[in-house]
């Protein structure tokens, strides 16, 4: 069950989060609090277990805009269109009526952690010009720098608007909301300067697509490592420079990165939602050597395993107490 928890005047009325109204119907579990910081901005803060879902958007004229805290986040809009968002990374889309109107969503590992704030320009527009005039939004040169002649855009959100999302997804509870209004502005802005062309614009065919999805779960799947590159590019008849072209033309990264950090985020998810030993999470992601594997851990996320795990539970206490 999918709770969703409205505060602050946000409202279940037709106009406000699109994809509120999606998760209602999810076979799932987890929380959706959603916000309405200012008139033609609300936010959607989720928490949720579960595996996929599918989503209609009926809106026309709103921009999306969606950050990945933690888990994965794939959405396929269609044969041509996907979208994979992993911790850091943001994506950005318009509902025009026509693109994305249907999209299927998947979470890989069974979690995900985000935001996503849905704008409405115009009402956006009027109310920066009555209560902030200081700040200067121009909302139709900020869907053309972000966007230019596309309906979205997936990219790695950088430092600077990493830090601006990531305190609107954690501060949310207990901040007072006229800070968090400032760093919507804050971030509004951020993404009116941020450099065209930083995005994924690739595209390969469906067909191309389906074979590396294929490929990546054959080798997730593969955790004694018996199965190699060479022989997956022989047996799809193609080389393997091309099939590693083709996996980071979708992914955005080479193979065994991928592999690799994924695994890890997988060990992330486990050491948070389980009580078992750091060394049978260790061995399913793939590390004989618990040495070896909390020395991966610490590099990508700064701590060890056992750290994160005691750090994580202290910041759900610290949820749980202000929500």
């Amino acid at each position: 069950m999918i709770d969703i928890i409205y505060h602050d005047g946000a409202s279940a009325a037709p106009d406000q989060a699109g994809q509120s109204g999606g998760f209602a119907q999810a076979d799932g579990n987890g929380e959706i609090h959603c916000y309405s910081w200012l008139d033609g901005v609300s936010a959607m803060l989720m928490r949720l277990e579960m595996e996929s879902y599918t989503e209609l958007r009926t809106q026309k004229g709103l921009l999306e805009l969606n950050f990945c805290a933690n888990g994965r986040f794939e959405t396929r809009f269609s044969l041509r269109d996907h979208v994979l968002l992993k911790p850091g990374d943001m994506a950005i889309s318009c509902y025009d009526g026509v693109h994305g109107s249907r999209s299927e969503s998947h979470f890989p590992l069974g979690y995900y952690e985000g935001i996503c704030l849905e704008v409405d320009p115009e009402r956006a527009r009027r109310w920066i010009e009555r209560n902030a005039p200081a700040f200067r939004v121009d909302f139709s040169a900020l869907q053309q720098n972000l966007l230019g002649d596309k309906w979205y855009r997936c990219s790695p959100a950088g430092p600077r608007c990493e830090h601006v999302f990531r305190e609107l997804y954690e501060s949310a509870a207990y901040l007072d909301p006229a800070f968090l209004r400032l760093k919507v502005l804050e971030l509004l802005m951020l993404l009116s300067s941020i450099p065209r062309g930083a995005g994924t614009d690739a595209y390969c065919s469906a067909r191309q697509a389906e074979l590396i999805r294929h490929i990546r779960d054959h080798l997730l799947t593969d955790r004694e490592g018996y199965t190699s590159l060479s022989r997956l590019a022989a047996e799809h008849e193609m080389s393997v420079s091309h099939l590693q072209k083709l996996f980071k033309q979708i992914y955005g990264v080479p193979v065994y990165h991928y592999i690799k950090e994924y695994r890890l985020e997988q060990a992330a998810v486990e050491l948070v939602r389980s009580a078992r030993p750091v060394t049978e999470i260790a061995q399913d992601a793939g590390y004989d050597n618990a040495s070896k594997f909390s020395a991966c851990f610490k590099e990508r996320y700064g701590v060890t395993p056992s750290q994160y795990r005691t750090d994580a539970k202290a910041k759900q206490s610290i949820r749980t107490k202000t929500e």
